[in-house]
């Protein structure tokens, strides 16, 4: 059988190594997994379901499926700048939100609120053998806040951190993965936006400049120097004022939105990052 949340992890880990070993076979891999789960696990209203075997899908999927997902989703779309998989990303991360996200004390609920009808809903934080369903959503949450400039998301990641707060202060070393998205909210993080023709050697020099730097709190996103999606715009307005200088690839570093001065220089780009 195959599975949303298992195929998700694995979809996060290939287009990360995609970027780190600048390896074009990872990426495919990850990017017909992904389609494989949005055309087979992915229904007409939006939602995901859990399993596939014997070419049934079925199962409404938990806060897993939608949080492992998602990181798969945002992982791939920095090594493919395919800016559908940025929108599935939001759009998951909207409907997690509608249906598992616990309005009184905050956190995401295993389950959502129209699946069984059990006792309790449970809520599930620590993080062993794979990372817990919030601990990723945390991650994902703060990421997207800093790629979309949304302030709901900082606003649910920061309820969620206060949530697990007492949880986590007592057992750190058990909540490992939550204390990634903890690191990540409390920065100082990078916004990275380059600026470029796709495929020429400007525009992939600077792109390997950023992926060369262990930098693991930054988001970068990729802005077409012709023709660029509109899709791009209404996701991430502030990319539309970054243009390249001289008709040259153009990478802009900000650190907690603050930006310097944009560069077309490799040798800059990496001073920037190290700062």
């Amino acid at each position: 059988k195959i599975l949303t949340d298992w195929n998700g992890l694995m979809i996060a880990a290939l287009a990360k190594a995609a970027q780190v070993f600048d390896e074009p076979a990872y990426s495919r891999a990850a990017a017909h997994a992904a389609d494989f789960i949005l055309k087979d696990l992915h229904v007409a209203e939006g939602r995901l379901l859990h399993r596939y075997r014997q070419r049934e899908a079925g199962i409404q999927a938990n806060v897993d499926d939608y949080a492992f997902f998602i990181w798969g989703l945002l992982e791939l779309y920095e090594a493919t700048f395919r800016i559908d998989l940025l929108e599935k990303a939001v759009a998951l991360t909207d409907m997690l939100i509608k249906h598992f996200w616990d309005d009184e004390n905050g956190g995401f609920f295993f389950s959502p609120d129209d699946g069984e009808q059990l006792i309790a809903r449970q809520k599930e934080l620590y993080d062993g053998a794979t990372p817990s369903g919030n601990s990723v959503a945390l991650l994902n949450l703060v990421r997207l806040s800093r790629i979309t400039g949304n302030t709901e998301y900082e606003q649910k990641a920061d309820r969620l951190i206060r949530w697990a707060a007492a949880q986590v202060r007592h057992s750190p070393s058990v909540f490992t993965a939550f204390l990634m998205g903890l690191e990540f909210a409390l920065g100082p993080s990078r916004e990275v936006v380059i600026v470029g023709h796709p495929g020429y050697e400007d525009t992939d020099a600077l792109l390997r400049t950023v992926r060369s730097v262990y930098i693991p709190n930054k988001v970068v996103l990729f802005r077409p120097a012709e023709s660029p999606p509109a899709e791009l715009f209404r996701l991430a307005p502030f990319v539309e004022a970054q243009h390249p200088i001289d008709g040259k690839a153009t990478a802009y570093i900000c650190r907690d939105y603050v930006c310097r001065n944009p560069t077309t220089s490799v040798a800059e780009t990496m001073a920037l990052l190290q700062a």
